[in-house]
Parts: C-alpha cells; sequence; structure tokens
C-alpha cells in the first residue's frame, strides 16, 4: 500500500533569540560610544538657536526703529518688565518703544518682545561693563547708542560671539571667534 505522502512544511521565518540579543548587544555598545558625541552636539545647537534668536531680536530693534520712526531700545533684563543695570543678558531681554531713547522702561512704554533664554546656554555676557552702558537705543536712522558691543554666548566649552558695529548692526561670528574685528 502506498502511504500519502506528507507535506512539506515551509523553512521557519523571523529570526532566532540568539540572534536579536547580538544585535540588541551591538546597537548597545554603539549608542553608549556615541552618547558623549551626541550631547555635545546637542549644546553646540542649544547654543547656536539662542546666538540666532539674539541676533534676530537686535535687527528686529533696529528694524522697528526705522519703520516707526522711533527709538527702539533693547536691553537685558531680569523680569522682563525693568532694565537690568548690569550688562548680564543670561537672564533674558526686552525690546520696548523708548521714546525718550534713555534705555528706561516702564509705565507706557510698549514692550515689543521679551526673551528667557534657554537652560542650557550657561552665559550670555557683554563688554557693556566696560562701555558703561546696559544695552542699546536704535534712532529712527538704524544708527544705535550703546552701539560697539560684543555679547559672548557660553554653553559647555562652546562659544558664540554677536558683534554690534559702531553703526549698530549686529553680525554673528564664526564659531570659535573670540574677537569682534
Amino acid at each position: 500500500m502506498d502511504r500519502p505522502a506528507l507535506p512539506m512544511s515551509a523553512p521557519a521565518a523571523g529570526f532566532s533569540l540568539l540572534e536579536l540579543m547580538v544585535v540588541l548587544g551591538l546597537t548597545l555598545t554603539l549608542a553608549t560610544l556615541a552618547l558623549p558625541s551626541w550631547r555635545g552636539l546637542m549644546v553646540r545647537w542649544a547654543l547656536e538657536s539662542e546666538a540666532q534668536t539674539l541676533l534676530d531680536d537686535l535687527r528686529y530693534a533696529r528694524t522697528q526703529a526705522i519703520v516707526r520712526g522711533q527709538a527702539v531700545s533693547i536691553c537685558p533684563t531680569v523680569d522682563g518688565v525693568v532694565c537690568a543695570d548690569q550688562a548680564d543678558w543670561g537672564r533674558g531681554w526686552m525690546i520696548f518703544l523708548d521714546a525718550e531713547a534713555n534705555r528706561v522702561s516702564g509705565p507706557g512704554k510698549s514692550v515689543l518682545r521679551r526673551h528667557q533664554p534657554s537652560a542650557s546656554v550657561q552665559a550670555i555676557t557683554s563688554n557693556a561693563n566696560e562701555l558703561r552702558v546696559s544695552g542699546l537705543t536704535y534712532q529712527p536712522t538704524g544708527a544705535a547708542r550703546g552701539a560697539g558691543q560684543s555679547l559672548r554666548l557660553v554653553a559647555g566649552s562652546a562659544l558664540r560671539l554677536v558683534c554690534i558695529s559702531m553703526q549698530g548692526r549686529a553680525s554673528l561670528r564664526p564659531e570659535g571667534q573670540v574677537q569682534c574685528t
């Protein structure tokens, strides 16, 4: 008698547990090696973003002074209401209409923007302590009182420099450059 032929079973598809464990082990090892580089990259990105925001706000203040035909000031602030006396921009800054062009904020002066910096940026300092000024006032012509400043942004070992020319133009220097020239 003939026996009926057994159907041939298909080969098993997928991965074995051993193959899966080897791949996970290699992935974990590579991720561990890449983590320090990733952290440094994230710090540099945060610093770049903050420097670009400050540069944009300086340009915004200048543009608003020209467009509105009235003085506009930008200054460091602690509370977002009053300009700080020191040149520490690390706690934030504000932009406001300043008809008297005296860099004094208060009642009756419209605040155009406020900014609180990111926690990853350790310090934003100005050479304004040497210049005895805190902030800038853009005139309707686009020129600035308090110009000639440099603002240093520091996060970890990374440094960015925002330079404000004597004419009031703000620019961001390449990474690592430590002087405005």
